[in-house]
């Protein structure tokens, strides 16, 4: 291994330094497609002797632009046409008003790749959006923009593969190289942006020394944040950390301790229910995974270890409850997870509105990282601990290193060993992307893995990448596995390897759910989760990485979360919009959201009346909060059962609306959306039965939201409302309806789908 870590960096090239030949490219992104584009073109800029740099949106200002050459945007398009959430700070300092009519950034000059789905009618719109407003602003196009679409026969690569190469060519051709200068070929491999290396004593020292110096900045902050320290931190020359008080606080309120007082805590009377997965997929398995192992799964692995995370601005919370709230023979595991979280002081209190969510960050299993340890031949440096750092310099300072800790690289305290990094750190179960195929090649020495890789990671009209990694799902873990003759250096497993995403869940309780008192210092929040298990193609079982972490979760585990509002801010949530009709629609677990709005509402007791169409399989698999619904004032809820025998007046309904003279001689018009759900029992079924109702809440101003998977779902909700609009005679045809429902001054509309 030693020999082979020499000859690689023997043989990376360092792109050479030229003044003034920079460029940066912006992401924005929530699944990490949009972050793996905007890894390639940075290859392929470093390979043409750009000075590059790779960052989300967030993390740069305006002026930041203006100091570089070339600015490369790429950004999906989530929900109804938004920008990726890591986007927002910048997306809100670009659309300031005084910056209107500035030419404020003249200098800069751009292109922009979007990825999206045509299936969505606002198909690429973050990226258009963005677009819009740089050329407003004065920036100057110097390529042209590209839309991915994930529709398209072979997917993005169908657009982003031309267009990439004529970037490439476009950039060689207006941004010559000096003479004598060539670009880096392909088969030459790069130096590493991020590496790391065994520990000194002088490194551990450094790091320990500047993780006090944090806590002591992040305490300081704290008591600036208040008019006076308190008394127990002021008077105690060593006060009890945070986590100890946590610890203690738990163990007074436990059903078994002695102390009385502790048991009758108004904080500790809280329970409620559930919430929804922004990764919820169908699950298709209908047997017991076990039967479709390779290799017998033991019941007894052992759950990672429970070791809080250095997450900036988080909160430290312990699992209450887990419970499996779906029969154990039905389709889907759906979870109702329990987090208390304590708050250093009642004033602390985060804000959890209504559409809120929680990010978890999951964990690794230790059988999975001892696989890759063992593969990789780490053993002898598995444990010990580690620096890390930045690889940069030019040709006349090749082995220069600037060390610098990789962004967003969430550890546990220092020391940090390299079996820590793959617990809690780095995705190793993630379906590859084409770029760690393509690394994969300079780390083995048999030529045939070397040709395979090759050819698997190349762009081209065939499938084969597809073929071999997201048509089978398989894992980081299987395609080394693949090839053998693959050995990672340890220096650059940061680089090679894909960083864990938190993932986001909404909030699914409200109101006095969360907190009985402002004077409690702990909050009670609850999370509806539906596990994503599925077989593939080849009949093999697969888990999403956070839902094999939260399936097995145990209570009492500690781990740090972010609370995020929602984007529509307190529409949902002000004293006003309460007293506003609400006209809400949920599927599977998108009743989470939807719960806490509910509640939330309840505060006030002159809310306004609420219609809820719930869409599910089985009234008595899925249909979460039943008996809750029926001690809710001035609410009326309508179940629609996908799965379930058809009661009398649904097949009433289904005959009612299926047949056109019928509809004709009731005087109602042809609905084209009902093509779409011809004989199901959808949402959309209990919608238009209850048109007039819903025409009632909708001439008094309405708050309307959608929340659940996406797909065909939210465009078909749609339909059926703007057909409500036309039943109900408020407007006489399905193009004025559009128009109206469009209208702000009619509703406003909140879509949560994923």
């Amino acid at each position: 291994m030693a020999e082979l870590h020499e000859v690689t960096r023997r043989e990376a090239a360092q792109p050479v330094m030229i003044e003034g030949r920079s460029m940066i490219i912006l992401y924005g992104s929530e699944t990490g497609n949009a972050q793996e584009i905007a890894t390639e073109l940075s290859i392929m800029a470093r390979r043409l002797h750009f000075r590059t740099a790779v960052d989300e949106m967030d993390s740069f200002k305006l002026t930041d632009l203006l100091a570089h050459q070339l600015v490369v945007f790429v950004t999906s398009t989530s929900g109804q046409g938004e920008l990726p959430k890591n986007t927002d700070k910048f997306w809100r300092n670009l659309r300031r008003q005084k910056l209107n009519s500035t030419n404020c950034l003249a200098k800069v000059n751009f292109t922009i790749f979007g990825l999206g789905d045509s299936s969505y009618p606002k198909f690429n719109w973050a990226a258009r959006k963005l677009r819009v407003r740089l050329l407003q602003l004065a920036a100057r196009e110097f390529f042209q923009p590209g839309e991915g679409d994930e529709r398209h026969d072979n997917g993005i690569d169908s657009i982003w593969v031309p267009w990439f190469q004529e970037l490439q060519d476009t950039l060689a051709r207006e941004y010559p190289l000096p003479d004598g200068l060539q670009p880096i070929p392909d088969d030459v491999q790069l130096p590493p942006r991020y590496t790391l290396r065994l520990a000194t004593p002088m490194d551990l020292d450094r790091q320990m020394r500047m993780e006090s110096e944090e806590e002591a900045r992040a305490l300081e902050r704290k008591f600036q944040a208040t008019e006076t320290k308190s008394a127990v931190q002021s008077h105690i020359d060593h006060p009890r950390s945070r986590e100890m008080d946590l610890e203690d606080m738990w163990e007074r309120n436990k059903a078994t301790f002695p102390a009385d007082f502790a048991r009758k805590s108004n904080a500790w009377e809280v329970q409620t229910h559930r919430r929804v997965d922004f990764l919820d997929k169908d699950n298709i398995i209908t047997d017991h995974p076990q039967k479709y192992l390779l290799e017998p799964r033991s019941e007894n692995q052992t759950f990672p270890p429970d070791d809080v995370l250095q997450i900036p601005n988080s909160l430290l919370a312990q699992v209450v409850r887990n419970l499996r709230v779906t029969p154990a023979d039905h389709w889907q595991d759906v979870r109702k997870i329990s987090l208390d979280i304590l708050l250093d002081r009642p004033e602390d209190f985060p804000s959890c509105a209504a559409g809120s969510t929680v990010t978890i960050y999951p964990k690794n299993y230790p059988e999975d990282a001892q696989k890759l340890i063992d593969m990789m031949g780490w053993g002898p440096d598995a444990d010990k601990p580690l620096a890390w750092g930045v690889a940069v310099g030019t040709q006349d300072s090749p082995e220069q290193l600037h060390v610098m800790r990789p962004p967003r690289l969430y550890t546990k305290k220092a020391p940090c060993t390299l079996r820590d990094l793959l617990i809690h750190n780095l995705d190793i179960t993630a379906i590859p992307k084409r770029n760690f195929l393509r690394e994969l090649a300079f780390f083995t020495p048999e030529e045939n893995e070397k040709e395979r890789l090759r050819q698997l990671s190349s762009f081209g009209p065939d499938q084969e990448f597809y073929d071999y990694t997201s048509r089978p799902r398989r894992t980081i873990l299987e395609v080394l596995r693949d090839f053998p003759g693959v050995k990672i250096p340890l220096d650059r497993a940061l680089d090679m390897f894909p960083f864990m995403r938190g993932r986001d869940f909404s909030i699914a309780n409200g109101g006095s759910s969360i907190r009985k008192s402002e004077k409690d210092y702990i909050i009670r929040i609850e999370l509806l989760v539906a596990l994503v298990e599925y077989k593939t193609i080849f009949k093999k079982p697969r888990e999403g990485l956070c839902s094999r972490y939260l399936k097995n979760l145990p209570e009492e585990t500690h781990l740090r979360l972010d609370i995020k509002l929602p984007r529509i801010g307190k529409l949902l949530n002000d004293v006003h919009s309460c007293r506003r009709p609400l006209i809400a629609i949920a599927t599977g677990t998108g009743i989470a959201p939807i719960r806490a709005l509910i509640q939330d509402r309840a505060r006030f007791h002159n809310h306004g009346p609420a219609l809820l169409f719930y869409g599910c399989r089985n009234e008595k698999a899925d249909y979460f909060f039943q008996e809750e619904w029926k001690d809710t004032p001035r609410l009326e809820v309508f179940p629609a059962f996908s799965r379930d025998p058809l009661s009398p007046s649904d097949q009433k309904a289904l005959e009612k609306y299926e047949n056109t003279s019928d509809m004709v001689n009731g005087a109602i018009p042809g609905l084209p959306g009902l093509q779409y759900d011809t004989g199901k029992n959808y949402v959309q079924l209990q919608i238009r039965k209850e048109a007039q109702k819903i025409g009632e809440l909708m001439v008094r101003y309405p708050l309307v939201c959608v929340c659940g998977n996406s797909g065909r779902m939210p465009s078909s909700v749609r339909d059926a409302l703007l057909d409500c609009l036309v039943i109900s005679k408020i407007v006489s045809s399905k193009e004025e309806a559009n128009h109206w429902f469009d209208n702000p001054r009619n509703l406003d509309f909140w879509q949560e789908t994923w």
